[in-house]
């Protein structure tokens, strides 16, 4: 959590002195000016649910996939190599 606790009793006032008093005058306007005048943009509600057939995302790997809400690739027994089967690929000459 980034956000400080107020303490009791403090008007906005005394909060605004007290930040003033930590880092400046020019800092505390410059970064509620920002504040003001940034602009927020809310999540895109027109995109569909997202196609887990897509091509794009057919290569993601599971861990980045689970983060955006789509399901583990399945994996495929051939995909899987045993230490005889990687000594065989490595070491033939």
């Amino acid at each position: 959590m980034n956000a400080l606790p107020l303490k009791p009793g403090q008007s906005p006032a005394e909060i605004l002195d007290e930040l003033i008093a930590s880092h400046g005058i020019k800092a505390v306007v410059l970064a509620l000016a920002g504040k003001l005048v940034k602009r927020t943009r809310p999540p895109d509600s027109t995109a569909g649910p997202l196609d887990p057939d897509q091509p794009e995302l057919a290569n993601l790997p599971d861990h980045v996939r689970a983060d955006i809400g789509l399901p583990a690739r399945e994996r495929k027994p051939d995909h899987i190599l045993t230490a005889r089967a990687m000594q065989r690929d490595i070491f033939h000459f």
